[in-house]
């Protein structure tokens, strides 16, 4: 199911940016990185949406992670778990030179503020809103994966900075937030914490012979057909017939990815995953039985968003 593509960054090595999260304009949450001299020092001029060019004072050092807002949006605060669709331009700072972009063609995947994956690309997000955009600027020694833990925004030595320029196009809704429904009999039992990740508690009985789904929230957004791609967060645990314990076999909510996307088109995707999310709308949260590889699993499916073709 996992189909976002990773960002990598090509200034000295392929790695996952790490950092913390960015600001919001006109003021500075506790949470949220604050502007510096160094994100203060970047201009970036074109139209929203487009590839900005991006000018930076020679030799950009910075101390830990800085976040300014160069063009402020209207649009809905980014919080954490929040699926972004974004544009960006990564620079080195310290000569300048563009080292990697999105594209800017309008097919970027969203990433999900806060999620492990994406380290500081992703947490730089936090706090801004659809329609900013953002000069990042954060040590080059952050330049690492994301498993390490090290953000580099607490760092107090200053080092080359990295420059990161985001436009927030989009967001979409962190967690489905339909009407809740009752699921049929002798399904499992789903509880949410309060992020909205679901818990998956299998009964004791065996799982029913075929594929099946049951609605969960109802939804009254976009109803997706097989053209569409979904953007969705999901848990799938084992139902097991042996009397064996269930197992989790993935989590987009633990697993440090956030959100995905899936096309609807026939051979994206497994066959009984794909057919509990296409006739669904954006906003339903769906308890689905697939069977793969003679082993039936109980999935939660957060639908939302819709991309279209």
């Amino acid at each position: 199911m996992r189909t976002i593509p990773a960002l990598l960054v090509t200034i000295g090595l392929a790695a996952a940016l790490t950092g913390c999260a960015a600001s919001g304009a006109g003021s500075t949450p506790s949470s949220c990185a604050a502007p510096g001299a160094a994100s203060e020092a970047v201009t970036a001029t074109g139209t929203f949406g487009k590839e900005p060019k991006v000018s930076i004072p020679s030799g950009l050092t910075t101390k830990g992670t800085q976040v300014s807002v160069l063009r402020q949006g209207e649009g809905r605060e980014i919080e954490d778990g929040t699926p972004v669709v974004i544009e960006y331009t990564l620079v080195d700072g310290s000569t300048g030179d563009v080292a990697q972009t999105s594209g800017y063609s309008g097919q970027t995947a969203p990433i999900t503020a806060g999620a492990d994956n994406y380290g500081a690309l992703g947490a730089s997000l936090e706090c801004a809103h659809v329609g900013d955009r953002l000069a990042v600027a954060l040590p080059k020694s952050a330049l690492s994966s994301s498993t390490t833990g090290d953000t580099g925004s607490t760092s107090k030595k200053t080092e080359d900075a990295v420059i990161a320029v985001i436009d927030v196009k989009k967001a979409f809704d962190a967690r489905a937030t339909g009407t809740p429904q009752l699921a049929g009999d002798g399904m499992p039992a789903v509880v949410l914490a309060p992020s909205g990740a679901p818990g998956i508690t299998i009964p004791s009985w065996s799982a029913p012979k075929s594929d099946e789904t049951h609605l969960l929230r109802k939804g009254h957004g976009t109803r997706l057909s097989d053209e569409d791609t979904a953007v969705i967060k999901y848990t799938a645990v084992s139902w097991p017939t042996d009397g064996a314990d269930p197992s989790v076999a993935g989590s987009s909510w633990t697993d440090g990815s956030g959100a995905q996307t899936v096309p609807l088109t026939k051979g994206q995707v497994q066959e009984g995953v794909r057919n509990a999310i296409v006739g669904h709308r954006v906003g339903d949260q769906v308890l689905a039985i697939v069977h793969q590889q003679g082993v039936a699993y109980a999935y939660v499916i957060d639908v939302l968003g819709q991309i279209s073709a």
